[in-house]
């Protein structure tokens, strides 16, 4: 059962999301467990004709898609196959499904995958781009939103320090309790879209893979000035599903990595809740 008052991805991509439907059913049986076989599946899937559909849903999708010869839209599509095998997607309540489903899409819509190099402000600007797109597909922005969109969209994107390594740079903290009361400004507190937007920003700032770190983590202290009780059931089924996709067919890892994942999210619901 869905919730008629959100907007559901499903309606806006039915094939996108039978898709990922159908390979999560596959794997879950048993059906689908060679990494080429299943890359060669995300390949065919996407026709001249269902990449300009995503591009209306998500703008910014075929620029993404150009990096790295495709390997993001590769991971986004295996988070949306993780996400339907994920338990806590399964069991959550009919109005979170669809901002889960959302929330995975967008996620690294804005990431740049050049050089091999780590793009560590992608989680900003995928935030950006998602803020703006999602009135488009039917979520209610507020009265404010017009004049409000584009000097938050600077916000978000100028919100970045350099790295000491010099490898890039790094997305600065000092920002984001800014960024986040203007997210509830443009959607209102608590709303579908707020969420959505908070749980892309915030999808890189936890530490829930021990070997593989995010750059610019949330410190214990700076945890409840940005993560809130209404989003940690969005933001722990993204960080699950974005760890999941990595390990879609491993399933040895991906449970290590889920139980971690899961462990971190314990201690941020005692933060959160303190």
């Amino acid at each position: 059962m869905t919730d008629a008052s959100i907007p559901q991805l499903r309606e806006h991509l039915p094939d996108l999301f039978e898709f990922a439907r159908t390979l999560a059913a596959e794997i879950e049986a048993g059906k689908l467990q060679n990494s080429g076989a299943l890359a060669a599946r995300v390949l065919d899937f996407y026709t001249a004709d269902r990449m300009a559909a995503i591009e209306i849903a998500a703008p910014g999708w075929r620029e993404m898609a150009g990096y790295a010869e495709g390997a993001t839209r590769k991971h986004i599509t295996e988070a949306l196959i993780a996400l339907q095998l994920l338990p806590e997607y399964r069991g959550a309540p009919a109005h979170l499904q669809p901002l889960m489903e959302w929330s995975v899409l967008y996620h690294d819509l804005g990431k740049q995958v050049i050089g091999g190099q780590r793009d560590s402000m992608h989680a900003f600007r995928s935030a950006a781009m998602a803020a703006r797109t999602l009135p488009s597909v039917g979520f209610v922005a507020s009265e404010a939103y017009p004049e409000l969109i584009d000097p938050w969209t600077r916000l978000v994107r100028g919100a970045s320090v350099a790295a000491a390594d010099g490898k890039g740079p790094l997305p600065d903290k000092r920002a984001l309790p800014e960024i986040l009361r203007g997210s509830e400004r443009l959607f209102g507190a608590g709303s579908g879209g707020a969420l959505i937007v908070q749980a892309v920003l915030l999808h890189q700032s936890l530490d829930v893979v021990p070997e593989w770190p995010n750059p610019g983590s949330l410190a214990e202290a700076e945890v409840p000035l940005c993560i809130r009780p209404t989003l940690l059931p969005l933001l722990e089924a993204m960080m699950l599903v974005d760890s999941d996709a990595w390990q879609l067919l491993d399933p040895a890892s991906k449970a290590k990595f889920r139980r971690s994942t899961l462990e971190v999210f314990a201690t941020v619901r005692a933060q959160v809740a303190a």
